[in-house]
């Protein structure tokens, strides 16, 4: 059983079975405080939900070799705030864009960009969802508000679109779109200057 931490390799004990001991091991005895797992690959893939408890229950010999990598806690966080900034405001530039392509009469790739929008909002909606300490209240953020008016804009879209009634994607997406993800970069903003 090949397992690394950053590139370093670890002996793992015989009576360890399942990759969930594995991390348990690995978190408490080699990881220095302040640390934290970044990245997981499990075999040859990258495994993003290395916490799930179908995953953990795996065992080792089913898993192949391991290899970890671990960063700065408060660095982390601060580059994943920061990712997650960048990728809000390229958010923001697609609904322009998507907004400019419609007006300009050129509805497939119009259509071809809000497809990958809408796969964005749905990773930031999840990412937006989870209590992770967001500076909510700083930030004037009401969860519940966010969610039923993107589950409203999201209904509106679709029906926009599978009518081909292009000025009504555009309004959806300059008011009531753009404002959501407005809302979420101000929420990432807030928590980057509460943690700073």
């Amino acid at each position: 059983m090949d397992v690394t931490v950053n590139e370093k390799p670890l002996n793992v004990p015989q009576e360890l079975a399942t990759w969930g001991e594995v991390l348990d091991w690995v978190e408490t005895d080699h990881l220095k405080p302040g640390q934290c797992i970044t990245r997981v690959f499990l075999g040859s893939e990258e495994a993003i939900h290395y916490r799930n408890q179908t995953v953990c229950a795996t065992e080792l010999k089913a898993v192949g070799e391991i290899h970890i990598e671990s960063g700065d806690f408060d660095t982390v966080v601060c580059e994943s705030l920061a990712e997650l900034d960048t990728e809000l405001r390229r958010a923001q530039g697609s609904v322009e864009e998507i907004i400019r392509l419609l007006e300009n009469r050129h509805p497939e790739e119009a259509y071809t960009h809000l497809a990958q929008l809408l796969d964005g909002i749905r990773i930031f909606f999840s990412v937006f969802s989870e209590d992770l300490g967001w500076a909510e209240v700083e930030a004037g953020y009401q969860r519940e508000a966010v969610s039923t008016s993107l589950e409203n804009a999201l209904t509106e879209l679709i029906a926009a679109q599978e009518n081909g009634f292009w000025v009504s994607i555009c309004d959806v997406l300059a008011y009531e779109i753009t404002p959501i993800l407005e809302g979420w970069q101000k929420l990432v903003e807030k928590t980057r200057v509460r943690i700073n």
